[in-house]
Protein backbone atom coordinates (compact mmCIF):
# COMPACT_ATOMS: atom_id res chain seq x y z
CA UNK A 1 0.00 0.00 0.00
CA UNK A 2 1.34 3.42 -1.14
CA UNK A 3 1.60 6.21 1.70
CA UNK A 4 1.30 9.53 0.19
CA UNK A 5 2.11 13.01 2.28
CA UNK A 6 2.94 16.85 1.29
CA UNK A 7 4.89 19.70 1.81
CA UNK A 8 3.79 23.33 1.54
CA UNK A 9 5.66 25.21 -1.41
CA UNK A 10 7.39 27.96 0.19
CA UNK A 11 8.54 29.67 -3.59
CA UNK A 12 7.65 32.76 -4.97
CA UNK A 13 6.40 30.81 -8.23
CA UNK A 14 3.89 28.92 -6.13
CA UNK A 15 2.08 32.27 -5.16
CA UNK A 16 -0.45 32.30 -8.09
CA UNK A 17 -1.97 28.59 -7.75
CA UNK A 18 -2.30 29.25 -4.28
CA UNK A 19 -4.09 32.78 -4.83
CA UNK A 20 -6.13 31.10 -7.21
CA UNK A 21 -7.74 28.70 -5.12
CA UNK A 22 -8.46 31.48 -2.21
CA UNK A 23 -10.26 33.04 -5.00
CA UNK A 24 -12.11 29.76 -5.59
CA UNK A 25 -12.79 29.12 -1.91
CA UNK A 26 -14.58 32.65 -1.73
CA UNK A 27 -16.74 32.31 -4.73
CA UNK A 28 -17.73 28.57 -3.22
CA UNK A 29 -18.42 30.11 0.29
CA UNK A 30 -20.55 32.49 -1.21
CA UNK A 31 -22.53 30.49 -3.07
CA UNK A 32 -22.71 28.15 -0.41
CA UNK A 33 -24.44 31.52 1.82
CA UNK A 34 -26.67 32.34 -1.20
CA UNK A 35 -28.32 28.92 -1.40
CA UNK A 36 -28.67 28.69 2.46
CA UNK A 37 -30.27 32.45 1.98
CA UNK A 38 -32.60 31.00 -0.78
CA UNK A 39 -33.36 27.78 1.28
CA UNK A 40 -34.55 30.53 4.21
CA UNK A 41 -36.79 32.41 1.76
CA UNK A 42 -38.48 30.02 0.59
CA UNK A 43 -39.61 27.91 3.73
CA UNK A 44 -42.79 27.98 4.91
CA UNK A 45 -41.64 29.70 8.23
CA UNK A 46 -39.02 31.93 7.03
CA UNK A 47 -36.01 32.81 10.15
CA UNK A 48 -36.16 36.50 9.15
CA UNK A 49 -33.53 36.90 11.55
CA UNK A 50 -31.08 35.20 9.70
CA UNK A 51 -32.03 37.08 6.47
CA UNK A 52 -29.72 39.84 7.56
CA UNK A 53 -26.20 38.47 8.58
CA UNK A 54 -26.85 35.68 5.75
CA UNK A 55 -26.67 39.03 3.32
CA UNK A 56 -23.67 40.37 4.66
CA UNK A 57 -21.77 37.08 4.44
CA UNK A 58 -22.90 36.49 0.97
CA UNK A 59 -21.74 39.86 0.26
CA UNK A 60 -18.55 40.31 1.71
CA UNK A 61 -17.76 36.46 1.08
CA UNK A 62 -18.30 37.87 -2.61
CA UNK A 63 -16.47 40.99 -2.56
CA UNK A 64 -13.22 39.54 -1.14
CA UNK A 65 -12.69 37.77 -5.04
CA UNK A 66 -12.89 41.24 -6.70
CA UNK A 67 -10.77 43.19 -3.89
CA UNK A 68 -7.24 45.09 -3.99
CA UNK A 69 -5.15 43.35 -1.48
CA UNK A 70 -2.12 40.86 -0.55
CA UNK A 71 -3.87 37.85 -2.31
CA UNK A 72 -4.52 38.14 -6.34
CA UNK A 73 -7.88 39.57 -7.20
CA UNK A 74 -10.39 39.09 -10.06
CA UNK A 75 -9.94 42.39 -11.72
CA UNK A 76 -12.05 44.18 -14.44
CA UNK A 77 -10.57 42.28 -17.57
CA UNK A 78 -12.10 38.89 -15.50
CA UNK A 79 -15.86 40.89 -15.52
CA UNK A 80 -15.46 41.26 -18.88
CA UNK A 81 -16.85 37.33 -19.49
CA UNK A 82 -20.27 38.25 -17.98
CA UNK A 83 -23.73 39.69 -19.96
CA UNK A 84 -24.99 43.00 -19.19
CA UNK A 85 -27.50 42.11 -16.95
CA UNK A 86 -25.05 39.63 -15.44
CA UNK A 87 -22.70 42.77 -14.35
CA UNK A 88 -25.60 44.72 -13.35
CA UNK A 89 -26.31 41.71 -10.84
CA UNK A 90 -22.32 41.93 -10.03
CA UNK A 91 -21.87 45.50 -9.41
CA UNK A 92 -25.30 45.45 -7.28
CA UNK A 93 -23.79 43.18 -5.04
CA UNK A 94 -20.73 44.91 -4.65
CA UNK A 95 -22.06 47.82 -4.12
CA UNK A 96 -24.38 46.33 -1.33
CA UNK A 97 -21.12 45.18 0.57
CA UNK A 98 -19.65 48.77 -0.04
CA UNK A 99 -21.62 51.34 0.46
CA UNK A 100 -24.44 49.69 3.13
CA UNK A 101 -22.76 46.41 4.88
CA UNK A 102 -18.98 47.87 5.40
CA UNK A 103 -19.88 51.67 5.08
CA UNK A 104 -23.13 53.45 5.73
CA UNK A 105 -22.84 55.33 2.59
CA UNK A 106 -26.08 54.65 0.33
CA UNK A 107 -29.17 55.23 0.84
CA UNK A 108 -30.65 51.79 2.38
CA UNK A 109 -30.72 53.47 5.67
CA UNK A 110 -31.88 56.29 7.05
CA UNK A 111 -31.93 57.33 10.57
CA UNK A 112 -33.92 60.06 11.98
CA UNK A 113 -34.90 62.14 15.16
CA UNK A 114 -38.04 62.51 15.92
CA UNK A 115 -40.03 64.81 18.27
CA UNK A 116 -42.99 63.20 19.88
CA UNK A 117 -46.15 65.00 21.27
CA UNK A 118 -49.98 64.25 22.31
CA UNK A 119 -52.34 65.29 19.26
CA UNK A 120 -54.78 66.83 21.89
CA UNK A 121 -52.72 68.63 24.16
CA UNK A 122 -49.73 69.58 22.02
CA UNK A 123 -50.50 73.11 21.95
CA UNK A 124 -50.95 73.18 25.98
CA UNK A 125 -48.07 70.73 26.32
CA UNK A 126 -45.40 70.81 23.82
CA UNK A 127 -43.36 67.98 22.75
CA UNK A 128 -43.03 65.01 25.13
CA UNK A 129 -40.46 64.02 23.84
CA UNK A 130 -37.43 62.51 21.66
CA UNK A 131 -36.80 59.43 19.77
CA UNK A 132 -35.73 58.03 17.25
CA UNK A 133 -37.05 56.34 13.40
CA UNK A 134 -35.98 55.76 10.04
CA UNK A 135 -35.39 52.04 8.05
CA UNK A 136 -32.79 49.77 6.46
CA UNK A 137 -32.63 47.15 3.71
CA UNK A 138 -32.20 44.41 6.17
CA UNK A 139 -31.03 41.64 3.11
CA UNK A 140 -30.72 40.07 -0.08
CA UNK A 141 -33.27 39.34 -1.75
CA UNK A 142 -34.27 35.48 -3.51
CA UNK A 143 -33.89 37.45 -7.10
CA UNK A 144 -30.04 38.58 -5.65
CA UNK A 145 -29.22 35.23 -4.03
CA UNK A 146 -29.80 33.14 -7.54
CA UNK A 147 -27.52 36.07 -9.18
CA UNK A 148 -24.42 35.31 -6.83
CA UNK A 149 -25.44 31.54 -7.47
CA UNK A 150 -25.38 32.17 -11.31
CA UNK A 151 -22.26 34.40 -11.24
CA UNK A 152 -20.23 32.24 -8.29
CA UNK A 153 -20.45 29.68 -11.04
CA UNK A 154 -19.66 31.69 -13.96
CA UNK A 155 -16.08 32.86 -12.10
CA UNK A 156 -15.01 29.53 -10.84
CA UNK A 157 -15.85 28.29 -14.35
CA UNK A 158 -13.86 30.95 -15.31
CA UNK A 159 -10.50 30.13 -12.96
CA UNK A 160 -10.57 26.59 -13.77
CA UNK A 161 -8.81 26.58 -16.95
CA UNK A 162 -6.21 29.04 -15.03
CA UNK A 163 -5.84 26.64 -11.74
CA UNK A 164 -5.54 23.80 -14.07
CA UNK A 165 -2.37 25.93 -16.33
CA UNK A 166 -0.89 26.82 -12.79
CA UNK A 167 -0.95 23.51 -11.44
CA UNK A 168 0.50 22.12 -14.29
CA UNK A 169 3.28 24.61 -14.86
CA UNK A 170 4.22 24.76 -10.78
CA UNK A 171 4.04 20.56 -11.13
CA UNK A 172 6.92 20.45 -13.90
CA UNK A 173 8.56 23.46 -12.03
CA UNK A 174 8.65 21.70 -8.45
CA UNK A 175 9.89 18.65 -10.33
CA UNK A 176 13.11 19.94 -11.74
CA UNK A 177 13.83 21.00 -8.42
CA UNK A 178 16.38 18.75 -6.37
CA UNK A 179 14.14 16.21 -4.27
CA UNK A 180 16.17 17.13 -0.87
CA UNK A 181 15.17 20.93 -1.45
CA UNK A 182 11.82 20.23 -2.42
CA UNK A 183 10.68 17.96 0.82
CA UNK A 184 13.16 20.11 2.89
CA UNK A 185 10.46 23.06 2.58
CA UNK A 186 8.09 20.88 5.08
CA UNK A 187 4.07 21.63 5.92
CA UNK A 188 3.58 24.76 8.17
CA UNK A 189 0.64 24.94 10.99
CA UNK A 190 -1.62 27.25 10.48
CA UNK A 191 -1.69 29.58 13.49
CA UNK A 192 -2.80 33.29 13.18
CA UNK A 193 -1.51 35.25 15.62
CA UNK A 194 -4.98 37.64 17.01
CA UNK A 195 -2.34 40.84 18.09
CA UNK A 196 -1.32 40.96 14.14
CA UNK A 197 -5.46 41.38 13.40
CA UNK A 198 -4.71 45.05 12.28
CA UNK A 199 -1.51 44.09 10.46
CA UNK A 200 -0.78 43.40 7.01
CA UNK A 201 0.31 39.96 6.41
CA UNK A 202 3.33 38.78 3.76
CA UNK A 203 3.00 38.35 0.38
Amino acid sequence: MATYDYVDLKIPDAKLAADLNGISFDLRRARYFAEQLISELQSRSTNWSMVEPLSIAISVTYARAFSTGVRRWLSESDLQILSSEQRSAHDYIYEYRNKHVAHSVNEFEENLARAYYCIERVQDEGISSIGYGGGRVSGLSERDAHAVVELTNIFEKHLEQQIADENKRLLELVRLMPIRDVLSMGKEVFVPRNENIGKRRKS
